[in-house]
């Protein structure tokens, strides 16, 4: 497979993906409520909630989001009450691991990713957990920090994942970086503990604005009040916590989110490796 070139789902595939991806949503949950953590249905997931009612028919994957505090502590118990059917694949819970953004990984399933042959750890089908840190309510001095996070985790990246590039000269540079980084006396761990320091410095400070690190979109401040009080909202068979003020929030993100988008572009990439295990 060439850059550029994906591999699309089956019908069935998408649907099968789709239902062992709710019972994992449920399963989190139910541990969720339990402890009183206070999750957002997020991103595409949200915006399927509102619009279908459930998953967009062509997504492939469920986002939830929640305040650091909250998803530090979700991970824990994530990892201390459900580890015996799911595993935590994060920056701080495995040595290879280079994303400080969570996915809670079925075992027994295999969802191939395009970095799954660099590194040690699998990832089965699962779905995907974001936080929320606090960020100066002065738009330029939030994106400096944004900038910061973006240059941390850059050092993370290279200094845990030796890959090949696009082309020959960005992969001898990668792989030059990868070396100097492995050389110098400063081990992964310690990149790993900068790049959480600065996604999370401005949080024991009161701020209005509020972000998620991982937005595709780039550097994009969300209001804190557009989360609570949650709604309740439908999804699938399922009832979901929303934020309070999904409209802006979606309007930020996507625009005229209730508009569907032509029928060439309603699909997802599928990974080259989807195994399902006995689900």
């Amino acid at each position: 497979m060439t850059v550029g070139e994906f591999r699309k789902y089956t019908d069935d595939e998408i649907k099968h993906l789709q239902d062992v991806e709710l019972m994992i949503l449920k399963d989190v949950v139910k541990v969720f409520d339990k402890h009183n953590l206070k999750y957002f249905m997020y991103g595409g997931s949200l915006l399927g909630t509102i619009r279908h009612k459930g998953y967009i028919p062509w997504d492939d994957d469920i986002d939830v989001i929640l305040f650091r505090e909250d998803y530090d502590k979700a991970l824990e118990v994530i990892n201390n009450e459900l580890s015996d059917k799911y595993s935590v694949v994060q920056m701080d819970y495995i040595e290879d691991c280079f994303s400080s953004m969570a996915v809670i990984s079925l075992k027994g399933t295999t969802f191939g990713r395009w970095y799954s042959k660099y590194v040690s750890h699998e990832i089965g089908i699962h779905i995907d957990l974001f936080p929320l840190d606090n960020i100066p309510n002065n738009y330029t001095l939030g994106k400096i920090q944004y900038y910061l996070y973006r240059f941390a985790y850059q050092f993370v990246i290279n200094s845990i994942i030796k890959m090949d590039m696009y082309t020959k000269f960005m992969t001898l540079m990668h792989h030059m970086v990868y070396h100097i980084l492995n050389f110098l006396p400063i081990n992964p761990r310690t990149w790993k503990k900068i790049l959480t320091k600065t996604m999370t410095f401005h949080n024991k400070k009161e701020t209005e604005k509020v972000v998620d690190w991982f937005n595709l979109c780039g550097f994009m401040p969300y209001e804190r009040d557009y989360f609570e009080p949650a709604l309740n909202a439908q999804f699938e068979d399922f009832e979901v916590r929303i934020p309070n003020k999904y409209d802006e929030l979606l309007t930020q993100i996507y625009g005229d989110y209730m508009k569907i988008p032509p029928e060439e572009d309603r699909y997802n990439a599928a990974p080259d490796v989807l195994d399902f295990g006995k689900y």
